[in-house]
């Protein structure tokens, strides 16, 4: 009786762990290029709100100081200027912030207020704050986070052509011409600086 010859033949040994090997390698790769992907995405996120949320920051500052209000000098119950426009440089946590405070018509509540921007510290980070007062009714105060997780924040008026860093109306006597806000981030390593630029308008002619 004749035989039948089979001529099929499987893979060795060898092939099946070179084709293990390579299979393993693609797929470390689409893995760690998956999570490349994925991280890249989540760091765009954040940094696009954290850039976003300076920015929505950097234009109420603008509007407000745009509506910055000044009478002649008057003191209140406390002794306090009635109203004021104040720029403080301040040397906090090794680095040179500023704080502003000044009398303006709030967004808000549309009533006039005293309002104080400066920065503390929270958890190691940064973080630019806001205090408004009601300039009509004193006992009315809240604070609110602005923005966390800055650099800096740096506060400047154009004086005799020079950027100066300070300013007081009860020595002054009047509103700075305009006003450069400049708020500092930290993108991956990089130093970033965002900046606004305001001129006090009411009083004024435009």
């Amino acid at each position: 009786m004749a035989k039948r010859i089979d001529n099929r033949e499987g893979f060795t040994l060898i092939e099946l762990l070179i084709s293990l090997s390579l299979l393993t390698i693609i797929l470390g790769a689409i893995y760690s290029s998956f999570f490349t992907v994925h991280r890249a995405f989540d760091r765009f996120d954040n940094v696009s709100l954290k850039y976003h949320e300076v920015r929505m920051g950097l234009d109420i500052m603008r509007r407000e100081l745009e509506s910055a209000f000044l009478t002649t000098p008057q003191k209140d119950e406390q002794g306090e200027e009635r109203t004021a426009f104040v720029i403080k440089d301040r040397d906090r946590f090794g680095k040179t912030i500023s704080e502003l405070q000044f009398t303006t018509f709030s967004i808000k509540s549309n009533i006039l207020s005293k309002i104080t921007y400066f920065i503390d510290e929270k958890n190691g980070s940064l973080r630019l704050l806001k205090k408004e007062t009601s300039a009509v009714l004193l006992s009315e105060e809240f604070i609110m986070e602005i923005i966390d997780g800055i650099e800096g924040f740096t506060v400047e008026t154009l004086f005799n052509d020079k950027w100066v860093k300070t300013w007081d109306t009860a020595v002054t006597g009047r509103l700075p011409d305009i006003v450069r806000i400049t708020i500092e981030l930290n993108d991956d390593g990089r130093a970033v600086k965002l900046t606004e630029y305001a001129r006090p308008r009411i009083g004024r002619r435009l």
